[in-house]
């Protein structure tokens, strides 16, 4: 009996398989911040085109899962279609280099603490810390997983507060009105290809 408690957490996680995540077709990891007062229903959008990351996935045992995902601040383009062209990479470099201050802080981190399943089998809870601007913060993450040949494509979203990142909005920059008016919150969304190792 002894014998068979040494093992078992051995056989518990024998279905865990690791994946590597890097940019792919159709992957994506993006900021939305929401705008208020003059510009409510509007958002800017901020996709990072450079991450990395690592996957452990039990898709029987999830708890035993993990997941790791750094992401580099200075890849941010912003793709909003409610401005002038021109204003674009006036926007991008505020975003960057004032609010994100990539060139102190160039990496925004994801390492989560607790996997959970939710209602069904490819659906789960992923609890962890998001580290931006130095500042780490717990969030939950909704995940939704599915097979994308040998690998796994996954999906999910978290809504965060800014001000718990140390973030401000940049001034003077494309006209202040465009910057006047941020809520606080943003929405972490992403899609992204784990290939397996």
């Amino acid at each position: 009996m002894r014998a068979l408690l040494l093992f078992l957490p051995g056989i518990l996680s024998a279905q865990a398989v690791t994946y590597s995540i890097r940019p792919a077709a159709e992957s994506r990891f993006v900021l939305e911040v929401f705008k208020s007062k003059l510009w409510e229903g509007r958002k800017h959008t901020f996709i990072f085109d450079r991450f990395t990351g690592d996957l452990r996935f039990d898709q029987k045992n999830p708890e035993t899962s993990a997941v790791r995902l750094v992401i580099e601040s200075r890849s941010a383009r912003c793709v909003d279609d409610w401005v002038k062209p021109s204003q674009i990479k006036d926007i991008e470099r505020a975003a960057v280099q004032e609010t994100m201050a990539a060139a102190t802080y160039p990496k925004m981190t994801f390492e989560s603490t607790a996997i959970t399943t939710t209602t069904s089998p490819d659906k789960y809870e992923v609890l962890g810390l998001l580290t931006i601007r130095g500042q780490a913060r717990k969030v939950k993450l909704a995940v939704e997983t599915s097979p994308r040949g040998d690998g796994v494509w996954i999906k999910g979203s978290a809504r965060v507060r800014i001000s718990e990142f140390g973030l401000k909005p940049p001034r003077g920059v494309v006209g202040v009105s465009l910057f006047i008016g941020t809520k606080d919150e943003m929405n972490v969304v992403f899609e992204l290809l784990a290939a397996r190792k």
